[in-house]
């Protein structure tokens, strides 16, 4: 029995039961990064470190816009190569 099957028993192996899957997983895991971001935010405002302003300013450079990109693809393939059969 595969790990997907023990997490979901009644959710067959159809394009869209693999997408109500993905979209689970992705759900719970922005809920997990969002809340952990809200309290790293919080904690570096409070210690006068840098606020949310900041980081939305922030511009990485190439060295790693490049590592965020590789890091980005490597993601969405792992994601959403679980669409394919």
């Amino acid at each position: 029995m595969t790990k997907d099957e023990r997490l979901s028993p009644a959710v067959g192996n159809t394009v869209a039961d693999r997408s109500l899957r993905v979209s689970t997983a992705l759900s719970a895991e922005v809920v997990v990064l969002r809340e952990r971001l809200e309290i790293v935010e919080r904690l570096a405002a409070e210690r006068g470190l840098f606020g949310p302003e900041e980081v939305d300013a922030y511009r990485p450079s190439p060295e790693v816009a490049a590592v965020l990109k590789t890091r980005r693809g490597s993601f969405l393939e792992r994601v959403f190569g679980a669409l394919r059969a």
